[in-house]
């Protein structure tokens, strides 16, 4: 489980010195174009955790970062569905049904057989997703939130970017990059009239 990250020199967007203490269960990172959520996702996918076989992420050693964690490691599941798209590009280290399912369909039946996938979870995994919101109708946000709250539930630890309100609403706590604090769902999306 990651507890703390921390920028010991500039990268991208981030300062040196910007840190981000992460909650168990569900961490959700929230903020405009721009604020760093996906740069946050990489620099943590390049310090060890899960990696793709679909394009180049940053050399551990060119991103600045503490990363501090605890406990054992989980199983861990890593996605960027901006740029990880199963039907362009190859497969990624994941479960085969999940392989199978999201050749033949479309970004929704992506993430609905991925959330499949979690709702059946029964021990503590780490999921860390950049827009897994991207393009879902009101229904699969509610269900994607959900499946967030049910991997909790078990032990697990989520981080996740996301854009979509109904997803953002459905928590207590969100992460904006914007105002470099946790905020109440409702109170982020109050910010952004």
């Amino acid at each position: 489980m990651i507890k703390y990250v921390k920028f010991t020199g500039k990268w991208r967007c981030f300062d040196k010195g910007f840190g981000i203490t992460f909650r168990a269960g569900v961490n959700l990172l929230v903020g405009d174009q721009g604020t760093g959520k996906s740069s946050l996702f990489q620099a943590i996918q390049a310090h060890g955790f899960t990696k793709t076989k679909n394009r180049k992420l940053p050399r551990k050693d060119d991103v600045p970062i503490e990363l501090v964690s605890e406990g054992k490691p989980l199983d861990a599941l890593a996605f960027d569905f901006e740029h990880d798209n199963f039907r362009t590009k190859s497969t990624l280290d994941v479960c085969v049904s999940f392989h199978v399912a999201s050749k033949f369909s479309s970004h929704g039946e992506m993430v609905k057989a991925m959330m499949a996938q979690w709702e059946d979870v029964k021990e503590p995994v780490f999921v860390l997703l950049d827009e897994p919101d991207m393009a879902l109708s009101i229904r699969s946000c509610y269900r994607l939130a959900q499946s967030f709250k049910h991997v909790a539930e078990q032990g697990g630890q989520v981080v996740a970017t996301a854009h979509n309100p109904v997803v953002i609403a459905e928590f207590e706590k969100v992460y904006s990059l914007e105002h470099q604090q946790w905020m109440s769902g409702l109170e982020f999306i109050e910010t952004q009239r």
